[in-house]
């Protein structure tokens, strides 16, 4: 598999993918383009919009990103984790779907 909106189109008829999925897009944009402070605001704006999901994740992962490349990082690791989230607990079926390696992909972000 090459890149988890692959999986994340498949799914963009259940409610809040289709939003990751773009949200994901804009991060790479600001990421590819070098436009890091951009990045960087755009993390916090995700950051206040997940803010329960967000603390979760920190709790859990206690480093704290250090450069601009392990924010970035960390961000497309939380949209794919929030997604696999949505993904297993939304789509009735969503097995149906999927190939197996998507399947363990999806099941291993959770």
């Amino acid at each position: 598999m090459n890149d988890y909106l692959d999986i994340f189109d498949k799914f963009k008829d259940i409610k809040g993918i289709s939003d990751l999925y773009n949200e994901v897009l804009l991060l790479r944009t600001y990421h590819n383009a070098g436009l890091y402070q951009k990045m960087q605001e755009y993390i916090k704006s995700l950051m206040s919009k997940y803010y329960v999901e967000t603390y979760v994740w920190n709790t859990v992962n206690t480093q704290q990103p250090l450069t601009y490349e392990q924010s970035y990082i960390n961000a497309e690791n939380f949209l794919c984790a929030q997604g696999a989230k949505i993904i297993v607990e939304k789509a009735i079926g969503y097995k149906n779907r999927l190939s197996l390696d998507e399947i363990f992909f999806i099941e291993s972000r959770i």
